[in-house]
C-alpha cells in the first residue's frame, strides 16, 4: 500500500507561520529587554558608586573648609568681621577624579534669621503684652519680616503682618495664637490633610511652605534675603557682610520709616574696604536721620555663624551639601547642622 506525504491546508501553513514569527518577536524583544535591564542595573551601580565617591568629597570639604575659616580668623588680627578677609571665598573650583567640586562660604548674619520671630526680649518692660488694640506686640524679628514680605510680595491680598504673625505662632512654644492674624492647631487640623504646628525652631527655610499664607512663588522671593539658624536668639545682623543685592534686609531691619532703600545703598557703597568699624560708624551715614533708627541693636560688626555651600560633580551625578558652622571666641567651629540636596 503507498503511503501518501501529510499535506496541510493553506490556512493550517499560514497559522504555522504566524506562530513561528510572534515566537521569534518575542524572543527579540525579551533579548532587548534584557539587554535594557543590563544596562539599567549597570548605570544604577554606577551612579550609586559615584554618589557615594561624591559624599566622600563634601565630607572632605567640609573638614578642608573647618581648617581654612579656623586659620582664616586665627592670621586675621580684626575682631569685626567683613567681606574683604579670606574667609569670604565664592565659587572655589577643585577638579576631583572622575569631575569637579564647587565650594563657597557665607556669613550667616548678612541674612534675616526666620528663627528671630520666636524670640522675645527679656526685659519685662518689653515683653509681648496683650495691648489696647488686642494685637500681641511683635517679637525682635516679627517686625524685620514683616517689612521684608510687605516689600516683596506682589500678592496685595496677602498682608505681611498676617504671614509674620503666622511664622510666629508656628515656631513659639505655647498653643495660643499671637493674635487674629496667626494660625496654631486649630487651622492646620481642620485642613484636608491635617497636621500640627511644632512650636519649635525651623530646620530649613523650605519648612514655610507648610505655614499658613505662604506659598512656593512667595518662598522663593524671601530667600535671597532669609536664612535660618537653629538659635531663636541669635537676632545680630552684620553691617559689614550685608550685600547690596541683600540690602533690603538691612533697610527692613533699621525700623526707620523716613530712611529709603536708596539711602542704604548709598550706605552699602561708602562701607570701608575693611567694613565699618562700628555700629555708630555706619548710623553716622544717615546723618540726621539716624536717630530714626529704633532697632540699633540688631546690627553688629562680629558673626558667628557661616555657611559652606559644596557640590560634588561626578560624570551625570551631581551632590550637594550645606554644613552650618559656629565660632566660639577662641576661633574654633562646630558643625551645628548639615543639609544634603542636588543644590
Amino acid at each position: 500500500m503507498t503511503k501518501r506525504p501529510i499535506s496541510f491546508p493553506g490556512r493550517q501553513r499560514g497559522t504555522v507561520l504566524i506562530t513561528v514569527i510572534l515566537i521569534a518577536a518575542f524572543v527579540i524583544v525579551l533579548v532587548i529587554e534584557s539587554t535594557k535591564t543590563v544596562r539599567y542595573q549597570k548605570q544604577l551601580s554606577s551612579n550609586l558608586i559615584n554618589r557615594d565617591q561624591a559624599y566622600a568629597y563634601l565630607m572632605g570639604m567640609e573638614e578642608l573648609a573647618k581648617i581654612w575659616l579656623k586659620k582664616a580668623f586665627e592670621n586675621s588680627k580684626e575682631e569685626r568681621v567683613h567681606l574683604n578677609q579670606p574667609w569670604a571665598q565664592d565659587n572655589i573650583t577643585f577638579p576631583i577624579d572622575g569631575g569637579l567640586m564647587t565650594a563657597s562660604i557665607k556669613d550667616m548674619q548678612s541674612c534675616f534669621n526666620l528663627n528671630t520671630v520666636r524670640f522675645v526680649d527679656p526685659d519685662p518692660n518689653k515683653q509681648n503684652e496683650i495691648t489696647a488694640t488686642g494685637v500681641t506686640a511683635e517679637s525682635v524679628g516679627q517686625g524685620i519680616l514683616e517689612e521684608i514680605i510687605s516689600q516683596i510680595n506682589e500678592n496685595s491680598d496677602v498682608q505681611g503682618g498676617d504671614l509674620a504673625a503666622s511664622l510666629r505662632d508656628w515656631v513659639d512654644p505655647d498653643i495660643e495664637q499671637v493674635d487674629h492674624r496667626g494660625a496654631e492647631d486649630d487651622y492646620y487640623q481642620s485642613m484636608d490633610v491635617p497636621y500640627r504646628t511644632p512650636n519649635s525652631t525651623i530646620a530649613h527655610s523650605s519648612e514655610l511652605l507648610t505655614v499658613k499664607g505662604f506659598n512656593q512663588k512667595l518662598v522663593q522671593s524671601l530667600l535671597p534675603y532669609v536664612c535660618v539658624i537653629p538659635k531663636e536668639d541669635e537676632t545680630k545682623l552684620n553691617i559689614n557682610t550685608i550685600s547690596g543685592e541683600s540690602a533690603l534686609v538691612m533697610h527692613a531691619a533699621l525700623g526707620s520709616k523716613t530712611i529709603t532703600l536708596a539711602e542704604v545703598n548709598e550706605a552699602l557703597s561708602n562701607r570701608p574696604d575693611d567694613g565699618f568699624e562700628s555700629v555708630e560708624k555706619f548710623i553716622q551715614e544717615f546723618g540726621d536721620k539716624g536717630d530714626s533708627i529704633t532697632n540699633k541693636t540688631v546690627f553688629d560688626v562680629k558673626s558667628h555663624f557661616f555657611q559652606v555651600t559644596a557640590q560634588a560633580e561626578i560624570g551625570k551625578t551631581r551632590v550637594a551639601m550645606k554644613t552650618l558652622f559656629q565660632k566660639d571666641d577662641s576661633n574654633n567651629f562646630k558643625v551645628v547642622s548639615r543639609y544634603y540636596g542636588k543644590e
